[in-house]
């Protein structure tokens, strides 16, 4: 395997080149600031970047040109990283190897038109497209309600102030989208692609210098040419007496997430410790959560952790009877005091270390996988998969213990079933 950089004047292409993989994976990604009024687009941007390219006039002509070129698939979303936001379109395609001469640069135009060349109509967005997909996003908004999980997780993110900024709540943020219109969508997205950093990554059996002249004739960008960008939002504070938040809901079911601050972090601990720690408290079968609160006590049909990096914050999910609510809760605490005090198996601990180094090896199976770990490296700082693997090895169980310490419940959400 073998990385190659190339500097555009103006945005970067970074090659990985490995002959792993008959298929060739290509990522555009552009970095712009995340504020609170950028929510109100990137929803509804991804959705009609999608549906949208200058030369086609439907899907119908969209799917046409694809089944020409080997049916590429791809994806175009809006991701949060941080205190960025990313519009990423991802795609994989069939290397020209295995197809016919001419099909990477085919693929790659046709791919990036999407992001870099929209149907402009008026000095907008196409209406009509425009319309279609702005309902279909409402939709969706109105329908979180029906969907106990996500509607939790939203409330969570209502109460639990991890941004600088108070994050919509979901009326809110239904009305502001329905008076969007396809001229301000549009200004948005001249913006994201005036003030963003572009980096593209290619994965395959490539040659590098042929990419760069591909994609040097498909794509042109005047954005940022900012140097390092800092992703991390740090937590400074938490509630010191949670905030509980309980809502009736007509389900039967109960959706409980306890949301955690993690303060004064070293890189070490951010990159390598809080990964234990979670997966040891609530990562599998054999986690203290599960095995206390879901196997001994059977007061919950789920319960997991899941860790938030960039923000250093972390959520523990659990679906139980609402009547159960008081018990789980006090276990959840019980078992973070036990990390706290070591009262974990060291068997558990490598354990989940072994867990760490298979999904290390993993990483270089998948071609999404891979970008995906270059991109972290590039993007927030993450270490290479072999020095990965070198810096877990040095991580002790007085470590975990020790940032347990520094885990604190911040909010505590409890969509509260009829049951």
């Amino acid at each position: 395997m073998e990385y190659l950089n190339y500097d555009m004047d103006g945005y970067e292409v970074h090659v990985i080149k490995t002959d792993r993989f008959k298929t060739v994976f290509y990522s555009v990604n552009i970095r712009f600031d995340d504020e609170r009024e950028t929510e109100r687009y990137t929803s509804l941007l991804s959705r009609l970047l999608m549906q949208t390219s200058h030369k086609y006039n439907s899907l119908r002509d969209i799917n046409a040109f694809c089944a020409s070129i080997y049916d590429p698939s791809y994806n175009i979303r809006v991701l949060n990283s941080g205190k960025e936001n990313i519009l990423s379109l991802t795609a994989s395609f069939a290397n020209e190897k295995y197809t016919e001469k001419g099909m990477t640069e085919k693929n790659i135009k046709f791919l990036s038109e999407f992001i870099f060349e929209p149907k402009v109509i008026d000095g907008g967005f196409d209406r009509e497209v425009f319309e279609t997909q702005k309902e279909k996003l409402l939709q969706y908004y109105r329908a979180l309600r029906d969907n106990p999980q996500n509607y939790a997780n939203s409330r969570l993110s209502e109460e639990m102030k991890v941004r600088k900024y108070d994050v919509m709540k979901l009326d809110e943020l239904i009305q502001s989208v329905s008076t969007l219109t396809a001229l301000e969508l549009y200004d948005f997205y001249k913006k994201v692609m005036s003030e963003g950093k572009l980096d593209i990554f290619v994965c395959g059996d490539v040659d590098g210098d042929e990419i760069k002249k591909i994609i040097g004739k498909s794509i042109k960008f005047n954005g940022s040419k900012k140097g390092d960008i800092n992703h991390l939002v740090r937590q400074c504070d938490y509630n010191k007496k949670e905030k509980i938040v309980i809502e009736p809901s007509s389900n039967t079911q109960s959706n409980l997430i306890v949301g955690c601050k993690l303060l004064d972090l070293t890189d070490f601990e951010r990159k390598y410790v809080f990964v234990l720690y979670s997966w040891i408290l609530g990562g599998g079968m054999n986690s203290l959560l599960t095995q206390t609160v879901r196997e001994k006590n059977s007061l919950c049909y789920y319960i997991y952790a899941a860790r938030q990096n960039l923000f250093e914050t972390m959520r523990i999910y659990a679906g139980i009877n609402g009547e159960d609510f008081d018990k789980t809760y006090e276990l959840i605490k019980k078992e973070m005091d036990n990390m706290e005090k070591g009262n974990f198996s060291i068997e558990l601990f490598e354990g989940v270390k072994e867990i760490y180094y298979n999904s290390l090896i993993k990483t270089s199976d998948s071609q999404s996988d891979l970008v995906a770990s270059y991109t972290s490296e590039l993007f927030i700082g993450n270490d290479s998969l072999d020095i990965r693997r070198k810096e877990m090895e040095k991580v002790t169980k007085e470590d975990v213990m020790n940032l347990a310490k520094k885990v604190h419940i911040d909010t505590v959400y409890l969509l509260k079933g009829e049951r």
